[in-house]
């Protein structure tokens, strides 16, 4: 089976950016079937509202819909597969553990070296399987890392699209062997996995960037409001409306720089670990 194991839907919400998301579950499965894939997780950040709408349509288009949710630990995020309810976030990486357990799931360590440091990093070794590419990691090197230290601790791998629009979904499918979701998640965690993968595309990124501002414009302007004032307000102001009302390809020639860049930072992170 060909699937889809992290992404998510407009239920994802940020802080200073509330939506990071900006698709609808419906859509989301729609957009799984038209790219080929057999069956999806839904990993919202920290909440599992999606389950019921996307299950629905998961049934109608014949796709395996897997319940999922992507989690706050103190020490960075897990994702819990084949759960049957919503868990606490905040808690600790071993109390979470124990809890997607006590439902019969599995825990993945999702982008667990990432550059933003929201990955549990060396707690790999207390999980089922560890992301070892993840398409949003677009400085490359997190990914590297991961490969390396889930070999180091001998740890069952897979690939996540970390998809937040519709354009990323399947950027990364992974290929397990089953008939329903206990057989797919029983051979992830055995290891019986291979992955098809890319990065995102800055083109890709870019438009989801600037939907998520467009949705999140009036939250924005308070935070600049609240937080920044004189020039640095009025230039945060000026470059949000230039941002949200172009589409002009130049923003994309600047995200390849900042891409760039994080290269450049990711490669300097390897030498830390």
């Amino acid at each position: 089976m060909r699937l889809e194991l992290h992404c998510h839907t407009y239920y994802s919400k940020g802080s200073k950016i509330p939506w990071e998301s900006l698709s609808s579950p419906k859509d989301v499965i729609k957009t799984a079937k038209r790219k080929g894939l057999d069956g999806i997780a839904i990993t919202d950040h920290r909440t599992t509202k999606a389950w019921k709408e996307a299950k629905q349509e998961a049934k109608k288009q014949g796709l395996l819909f897997i319940p999922g949710v992507e989690l706050d630990t103190k020490d960075g995020h897990l994702i819990a597969l084949g759960i049957n309810e919503s868990i606490e976030n905040r808690l600790s990486l071993m109390e979470t553990i124990d809890i997607i357990h006590s439902q019969g799931g599995i825990v993945v360590a999702p982008h667990p070296y990432d550059i933003k440091g929201e990955g549990i990093k060396n707690g790999i070794k207390y999980v089922d399987v560890v992301e070892v590419f993840n398409s949003l990691n677009l400085d490359k090197f997190s990914n590297y890392i991961a490969l390396k230290r889930a070999k180091l601790f001998g740890k069952p791998m897979c690939a996540g699209s970390d998809a937040h629009s519709l354009e990323m979904i399947a950027n990364s499918v992974n290929i397990i062997k089953g008939h329903n979701a206990d057989s797919v998640l029983k051979n992830l965690k055995k290891g019986n996995t291979s992955f098809v993968c890319r990065y995102a595309q800055a083109e890709d990124v870019v438009n989801w960037v600037r939907g998520r501002m467009k949705m999140s414009y009036t939250d924005i302007l308070r935070y600049v409001d609240e937080n920044y004032w004189g020039m640095k307000a009025a230039l945060s102001k000026i470059m949000l409306n230039r941002f949200v009302n172009s589409d002009n390809p130049a923003w994309i020639t600047l995200a390849k720089f900042s891409l760039g860049i994080s290269c450049i930072y990711g490669a300097f992170k390897v030498l830390t670990y």
